[in-house]
């Protein structure tokens, strides 16, 4: 992989956890919380992919 495309992941985390704050504010707890979970999953494969970019 490309060690300048695992920033990608980082950006996708951001956009879920936007999606996860918007859904929260509207009251939406179920869809909020799945957002949030899918958030904390791309910041995890952000972090492991730029382990493995850096080696």
């Amino acid at each position: 992989m490309a060690k300048n495309f695992n920033w990608i992941w980082f950006v996708g985390a951001g956009a879920w956890f936007l999606d996860a704050l918007l859904s929260l504010h509207h009251h939406a707890l179920a869809s909020g919380l799945v957002a949030a979970a899918i958030s904390a999953l791309f910041l995890a494969a952000g972090m492991f992919f730029r382990n493995q970019a850096r080696r």
